[in-house]
């Protein structure tokens, strides 16, 4: 049987915070930050093992994304998509109380879950994918990593 309400989340979630808000994070921000990243992934397999200014351009992509990027934004976020989703009449005040609630109870789990998926996705999609590619190389691997937090958080106690 179909799980409207789970259905509901995960779509809001995925066309919302996934398809805009991570295009914005991963495309015009990103290369605002780091603006040899489009050459660095041009170069040929023999420059990037060479080029270590492009490999720490390549680690502070995944480190800004997995340390500041999802922890503290990108699963408060989730959070409050759920509880909205969830609980409909609820007041925001109510909204956020518990969306932070569970935000912070699940924080530990929910990192470690997603650095296992994403470091090393990162470190190819940073390191590989040219700029157009990369938000359908997260998109390829979020249909795993997200049916796999479904899973996990998808439930009403999640």
């Amino acid at each position: 049987t179909l799980d409207r309400r789970r259905t509901a989340i995960f779509f809001v979630w995925g066309a919302g915070y996934l398809g805009l808000v991570q295009y914005f994070i991963y495309v015009p921000t990103f290369t605002w930050l780091f603006p040899s990243a489009a050459r660095f992934v041009a170069l040929p397999w023999r420059e990037k093992l060479a080029c270590r200014a492009g490999q720490l351009d390549v680690l502070k992509q995944v480190g800004l994304d997995q340390f500041i990027h999802h922890p503290f934004m990108l699963f408060p976020c989730f959070y409050l998509v759920k509880e909205t989703i969830e609980k409909p009449d609820a007041g925001a005040a109510a909204i956020w109380s518990e969306g932070r609630r569970k935000q912070l109870q699940n924080m530990r789990e929910d990192c470690i879950v997603c650095w296992t998926t994403w470091i090393p996705a990162f470190l190819v999609n940073f390191s590989v994918m040219p700029m157009w590619g990369r938000v359908p190389f997260v998109a390829a691997v979020s249909f795993g990593f997200t049916t796999y937090f479904s899973f996990l958080r998808g439930g009403p106690s999640g």
